[in-house]
Formats: C-alpha cells, structure tokens, sequence
C-alpha cells in the first residue's frame, strides 16, 4: 500500500462522528440528540441539544444546532460548513451560523463564526481524532459577543466502548472565564447509532457536575 493513500486512509478511518473540521459526503448525514443534568449546591439544571448535518456537495455541508438550557436561554442555528485545506492528515474547515438566542423567551439575533482543526491520529490501541473549534459568537442583536474554545480527543474501537475526553472554554467579552470538562465512553448500537455517557465538571461562577447522554446517529 503506498504511503498516501495508507495516510488518507487512515484519516478517513479516524473521521469522528461529529462534524468539526470533517464534513459530511454528498448525500450523507449525522445527526446528534443529547441531554445533560448538573447538579451544584441544591440547584438542579438540565440542559438539551440537538445537531443535525447533511453533506450538500463535497465542499458544502449545511446542519442546524439547536439548544435549550432550562427554561432560561437556548438557541437555533442554521450553519454552512466549508473546507479550507484538506491534507492527508489534517484538515481546516470554516463554519458560518445564523439563527437567533433567547434570554427568558425573549428572542434576539444570533451569529456565530467557528475556525476548525481536525487530525487523525494512530495509537497503540488504534485510530482516533482530535478537533480543535475556535468560535466567536454574536448573541443579542450583536450587544454580546462572546469567544469559545473546544477541544475533543477520542479514540475509535469498532464493537466496543470507546473513550473520549473533551475541555470546553467561553469568555465572553467583559466577562468571567467558564470552563468545562467531559470524560465520556461510546457506546455502539445498531443501525449506525452510538451511545454516549458522560461525566461533566463544570465551572461557571460556581462549579457543578453533571451526567450528559447522547445519541449519535449516522445516515
């Protein structure tokens, strides 16, 4: 096998579930349901997610992300996936969303731009990826702006449980430094679908640990 396409291959192999810097093939989707529970002090939240994508063209990918977090804030996005430079390792994608967030039902303009990094990586224990997302985010009619970094590293073990550890980080502009840990397991199902379970510690203010679910689903 020659050492180009054993690379590329390798890094279709090591493609994650969700998007990032991978977009999705023509005709091809993922879609993502999830939950999280976090408990700090004798406050109990819930918060729920959903993320959908479609591979339009080979260098169109559109999705929608949606969110509600309690009965205190959410937000709905449409967003369009671009490639930026696809190597045989690693890849560059841009993402533009548009949509609105609301603060206690009271609806205003959201827009969202996100720079991301993927790479496959090769283990002793086989394939896995990381992404990196950089986003800058436009909430309340563009009166909040707010910077975020993610970062996810997971491995990949066809038929069994497979880790994955992501660090969440916000700033909003004029505002405190939030962040967030996640230790989950993936679990495959039938039909292209994977469970997920998840630990979370949080700090926001004040620190918090939560339970996330989700359901990932390819089509």
């Amino acid at each position: 096998m020659k050492p180009a396409f054993a690379a590329a291959l390798a890094l279709a192999l090591a493609q994650p579930a969700a998007g990032g810097a991978w977009l999705e093939q023509p005709g091809h989707g993922f879609a993502a349901a999830s939950a999280a529970w976090r408990h700090s002090g004798r406050a109990v939240a819930y918060e729920l997610g959903y993320y959908g994508a479609y591979g339009v063209t080979p260098k169109l990918t559109l999705g929608v992300d949606l969110n509600r977090n309690a009965d205190v804030s959410g937000h709905a996005l449409l967003f369009a996936r671009l490639p930026l430079h696809t190597g045989e390792r690693s890849r560059l994608a841009v993402e533009t969303a548009a949509g609105g967030n609301h603060d206690r039902g009271l609806w205003q303009l959201m827009q969202r731009t996100t720079l991301s990094y993927g790479r496959g990586i090769e283990t002793g224990r086989g394939s896995g990826w990381l992404a990196i997302d950089a986003a800058y985010e436009l909430r309340n009619s563009g009166l909040d702006a707010i910077w975020k970094l993610d970062a996810t590293l997971g491995l990949n073990r066809p038929g069994k449980a497979a880790p994955m550890l992501q660090a969440e980080l916000s700033k909003p502009e004029g505002g405190q430094l939030t962040y967030a840990l996640t230790s989950s397991l993936r679990y495959p199902l039938k039909q292209k679908r994977e469970l997920i379970v998840g630990l979370e510690y949080r700090q926001a203010g004040q620190r918090s640990l939560g339970l996330k679910l989700g359901l990932w689903q390819k089509f």
